[in-house]
């Protein structure tokens, strides 16, 4: 009978913890759905950070379809099915929405190869002007108006 007993509390205490990591579970996917969405209840502001009614009778629905096994892109076309795809935070990966996420990247592409043109640009001729100084004394890298403007600049705070 002890022994019985034992089993069932282990038995008890597996399920329970099975159950856990299941609810865990869900609960980051539900949240990660929760950020997808603008709130229609709460303009600016994602689902998740919506303290609606209303936000959270949408947020138990989803998380109910969630926990019936739909996919949660299925319950994401649900949402966007009854509010309009105004509401998507994340754009969807299709149409005109191509074009969000690869502009970004065309930008960026840009702008790193501009900056390593003038890069290269500017170490070419770094490298010819100190070429040219190479031989050259100190002192006629400064040409004699320069200094004469210089002398008479000093002087003048005498």
């Amino acid at each position: 009978m002890r022994y019985c007993s034992a089993l069932i509390v282990m038995l008890a205490s597996i399920l329970f913890a099975h159950a856990d990591e299941r609810s865990e579970a869900l609960d980051r996917q539900s949240v990660e759905l929760y950020q997808q969405v603008f709130s229609p209840f709460c303009p600016g502001r994602s689902l998740q950070d919506c303290p609606s009614s209303k936000a959270h009778e949408l947020k138990a629905q989803m998380r109910l379809r969630l926990e019936q096994g739909a996919p949660p892109e299925e319950v994401l076309k649900e949402v966007f099915a009854r509010f309009g795809d105004q509401y998507r935070a994340v754009p969807a990966y299709e149409g005109f929405g191509k074009l969000v996420w690869w502009i970004p990247l065309g930008f960026l592409l840009t702008g790193l190869c501009t900056a390593l043109v003038v890069g290269l640009g500017r170490k070419k001729s770094s490298t010819v002007v100190s070429a040219s100084q190479e031989g050259a004394p100190a002192s006629s890298v400064i040409s004699e108006e320069i200094k004469a403007r210089i002398e008479k600049e000093l002087s003048q705070f005498d």
